[in-house]
């Protein structure tokens, strides 16, 4: 195995994948990366709040980890770098920060495109070690 290349066994907190392929680029300020991340899905709350940390994935790559403190309904914080942002209903955000170093050092620029099945769309995907 590749040392960037992470299996479900290296992924040893429960954790919401999110994929934010259309908003990402390159030299986001950490603020952009962040608002695109926490911003409006369709996931189910309940599911959701068992989860410690968001993984924001760009091509399969992830790009940061985020703590989360918790769910909200989409469009309950403003979100400053994306003002004009649609806030679609049935939504949720995340209010979180940037996971303490120990923790992204263990992921960040690590891949985890094997993880995904040829063809899945869907933007969140959950890894949960620990109920």
């Amino acid at each position: 195995m590749e040392d960037n290349i992470l299996v479900c066994e290296n992924i040893t907190e429960n954790v919401i994948d999110i994929k934010i392929s259309q908003a990402y680029r390159e030299n986001m300020t950490e603020l952009e990366l962040y608002e695109a991340t926490r911003g409006y899905w369709k996931i189910d709350v309940k599911r959701a709040e068992k989860a410690d940390y968001v993984f924001c994935v760009y091509k399969g790559i992830i790009k940061e980890v985020y703590k989360i403190k918790e769910w909200l309904p989409a469009g309950t914080i403003p979100r400053s770098t994306l003002p004009d942002a649609e806030t679609p209903a049935d939504r949720y955000e995340f209010v979180g920060e940037v996971a303490k170093e120990a923790i992204r050092s263990k992921y960040i620029e690590k891949s985890i495109a094997n993880l995904y099945r040829k063809g899945e769309a869907n933007p969140i995907k959950y890894f949960y070690t620990k109920l």
